[in-house]
């Protein structure tokens, strides 16, 4: 159990490390990291079993590197994944400097253009400047 902050209070959170899947129980609630040779490689929020975001800006799973950064990140609502804002796609992930990578936009599970009309993938160059970017309605990608 931790104790987290939540606004002005604080609530306490179940948190199980693993390192494995199989140890998490089917219906859990709560925090999972999982670790791997002494780090932590995971971070997954579930509730009932599937993961969900804990707070609408916080994603409910975060990969990380060996160092400890972000490598990807993914917004879940009751287990699929889904934009938490229109301006914050559901994926992101990052190259090992930070930077922004790619970032994908989801509703409802199914790849989808963000509501201004940007793409549903966009892809970065180490640089920061747009490589590419691919555009999808309901999960069909669009000429």
């Amino acid at each position: 159990m931790d104790l987290l902050p939540s606004s002005m209070s604080f609530r306490v959170v179940a948190t199980l490390d693993v390192d494995d899947d199989d140890q998490v129980p089917a219906e859990f609630t709560g925090r999972v990291r999982r670790i791997l040779a002494n780090r932590q490689r995971s971070i997954t929020w579930l509730r009932a079993g599937l993961p969900n975001d804990p707070a609408r800006s916080h994603p409910a799973v975060r990969i990380l590197r060996p160092d400890g950064s972000v490598k990807y990140e993914m917004h879940y609502r009751d287990g699929v994944l889904h934009d938490p804002s229109s301006r914050q796609p559901a994926v992101r992930g990052f190259f090992a400097n930070g930077a922004l990578h790619y970032e994908e936009r989801y509703s409802m599970g199914r790849r989808h253009a963000g509501r201004d009309g940007s793409a549903a993938v966009r892809k970065f160059r180490a640089d920061g400047t747009l490589r590419h970017e691919i555009h999808y309605r309901h999960g069909a990608r669009l000429p």
